[in-house]
């Protein structure tokens, strides 16, 4: 589970920190920012001993700068909308109603505090800062009003206010004293074992995380806001909100660290996939292996800064996935995939990918797109301002056709979970029949159907190569004919069997049966067909119309093939200029015709529609006239 592992980076990040006392862990920042600084108003009070009393005197206002390295010693957590915040560290706003609160509320929540825990020395002092609030309060508000106007309104609206107090020219802030200190730490553990109005504590038995024997086990411990109980129906154990420990028994301990991990998770781990927001939590293969746990969390946030320039046009996505694939398998990660209500911050968890080793990182990301991205059919497959650019891979590939399922996706090629062909066939035409009658209508760029279908036999190639698409071991056998149609005077073109038989022979993993092999021809054909008809035609392609928009099944198809073959005839000679291609189409088309209606539609017009998509492929340039030589005479 994660949750141990965020545990053992909370660890880790706590003896890093620095931080001795765990209630500074509940000490906020109250502008957060790497930089950033604000102003902290700090209303400043003396104090003397006077017959064995202390007493409090107002000697003005300072105004100090806090930081992300000073924030701890104002003692600042955010409280409810109406009590308040926790301790008598606010933000400015309106003074006069921030000290009436501070008097009327925080003051007495913090004596009684103290009388409880027995802090008899903070008793006093704020027994005396209690008296002299009373006897200075409009004073006090005016000298902080004052101050405060002394800034302009982008420092007033990043600005805190603060005590001070003061023992024979001694600064002593608020982090110095218990009270504060305990305020805090049970303002930010209250949550743990006491959450609607339900108190649910267990006690000596094991933790959820560290499986030890703990005297005491928190139900509401976990930090992060997927684990949601505030409806009985979502706890188990006869829906009692009091026995969710025994759903999720934390102990105290390990909350500590599991609530830091999470912050730290938070912060430094969320990375971004296609859209998508993750976190990254990385797990060490052997639990007690502190240093590996370093290196991994080094690795990961350190990502994005180790990306060089030259590699900047590529996705940042994919070249994380790849520096990850570079490592040893002395860790795993795990990938929550997750959506943030933006309001409430709660999150909805869309799909957790457990123990990823890094060489199953450089199997996707690095080894099969290094083999494929060296096929010379994605090579110049499309033009950026005008420049031919060859087609790589990326994720993005896979996305384009799972749009609505992408989380399903992900974790298919993840685990490596078998993908159905017929659900590619029909994510493939989903999208061609789109691009194809958004290019019938609209004016603006659409994406040609021919890359659109390049992109599908790279997401196909790309996932045989990962065994998760199977294919038909069955080798198809094209005649070794060498014979090659002529080119046509008028068109200069003709069909090269040569050519479309070593493409069968090298796109093995796209053309694994013989009836493929005779719809793709047929695609060839109908295409040749267009492209005679748009010269014949002054760009008119009337046939076009009888592909019924992509959407093709056997009797269809077979209607098409006839209506194509006779109207070439009104043309051309057929028999003499694609002689082998009809050849092609008489061995593996008609004689396998019997067994289209067995195949799905998508699949039977994908293959048609990749036929004439990639017909260019298989020409047969005219020859070139031949020179004569210059006589030297």
């Amino acid at each position: 589970m994660q949750d141990k592992a965020v545990a053992a980076i909370g660890r880790l990040a706590l003896q890093k920190s620095g931080q001795a006392e765990p209630y500074q862990l509940y000490v906020e920042n109250m502008f957060p920012g790497a930089g950033v600084s604000y102003d902290m108003l700090m209303a400043v009070f003396a104090f003397t001993t006077e017959n064995d009393q202390l007493v409090c005197h107002f000697t003005g206002i300072d105004t100090e700068k806090a930081s992300e390295t000073s924030y701890q010693k104002y003692v600042y957590r955010k409280g409810g909308s109406n009590g308040g915040d926790v301790t008598f560290t606010t933000k400015a706003g309106d003074l006069a109603k921030k000290l009436n609160t501070l008097a009327g509320n925080q003051l007495k929540k913090a004596i009684a505090l103290c009388r409880v825990s027995n802090y008899q020395f903070d008793l006093g002092l704020l027994l005396a800062l209690q008296h002299r609030l009373t006897l200075d309060y409009q004073a006090i508000v005016m000298a902080l009003q004052e101050a405060y106007n002394l800034m302009d309104k982008k420092r007033q609206q990043a600005s805190g206010l603060s005590l001070r107090f003061e023992f024979d020219g001694e600064r002593r802030y608020l982090a110095d004293f218990p009270i504060f200190q305990q305020q805090v730490l049970l303002h930010g553990t209250a949550g743990k074992s006491e959450k609607y109005n339900v108190v649910s504590q267990g006690t000596n038995q094991l933790c959820s995380i560290c499986l030890e024997q703990k005297p005491l086990l928190h139900g509401f411990a976990s930090p992060f806001k997927y684990a949601t109980v505030d409806k009985p129906g979502m706890v188990s154990g006869f829906f009692n909100q009091r026995s969710n420990w025994k759903n999720y028994p934390i102990c105290s301990d390990c909350s500590l660290e599991f609530e830091y991990g999470q912050k730290y998770v938070a912060q430094k781990l969320k990375r971004y996939f296609y859209g998508t927001s993750y976190y990254a939590i990385p797990k060490t293969v052997l639990r007690t292996d502190k240093g590996g746990l370093v290196k991994a969390l080094t690795l990961i946030t350190n990502l994005d800064f180790q990306l060089s320039e030259a590699s900047k046009e590529k996705r940042v996505e994919d070249r994380i996935m790849q520096e990850i694939g570079k490592e040893d398998n002395y860790f795993t990660l795990n990938l929550l995939f997750f959506e943030e209500n933006p309001t409430t911050k709660a999150i909805k968890i869309r799909l957790l990918l457990e123990e990823i080793v890094p060489s199953r990182f450089r199997l996707l990301f690095s080894t099969v797109p290094d083999i494929l991205n060296r096929n010379p059919l994605y090579k110049n497959a499309y033009r950026v301002k005008n420049e031919p650019q060859n087609l790589t891979f990326s994720f993005g590939l896979l996305k384009q056709f799972y749009e609505d399922d992408f989380y399903g996706l992900v974790n298919d090629v993840f685990v490596g979970r078998p993908i159905n062909r017929q659900t590619l066939y029909n994510r493939f035409m989903a999208l061609i029949r789109a691009n194809y009658n958004k290019a019938q209508t609209s004016d603006g760029y659409v994406e040609p159907v021919g890359l659109t279908v390049l992109k599908a036999h790279f997401v196909l190639n790309y996932l045989v190569h990962l065994n998760l698409v199977s294919t038909n071991q069955y080798t198809t056998m094209l005649p070794a004919d060498e014979t090659a149609d002529k080119p046509d005077d008028k068109y200069g073109r003709a069909f090269d069997a040569t050519k479309f038989r070593q493409f069968v022979a090298e796109n093995r993993n796209f053309l694994d049966d013989d009836y493929k092999v005779g719809i793709f021809a047929v695609g060839v054909l109908v295409r040749l067909l267009l492209n005679i008809q748009r010269l014949e035609l002054d760009g008119g392609t009337p046939f076009e119309k009888k592909l019924k928009g992509y959407n093709l099944n056997p009797d269809t198809l077979k209607r098409v093939y006839l209506e194509a073959m006779a109207k070439l005839a009104q043309y051309r000679d057929y028999g003499k200029r694609y002689d082998s291609l009809s050849q092609l189409i008489s061995e593996y088309f008609i004689l396998n015709s019997y067994r289209l209606p067995s195949i799905s539609n998508n699949e039977l017009s994908f293959y048609f529609v990749a036929g004439m998509e990639m017909t260019s492929r298989f020409r047969l340039e005219a020859p070139q006239p031949q020179t004569k030589p210059v006589s030297n005479n």
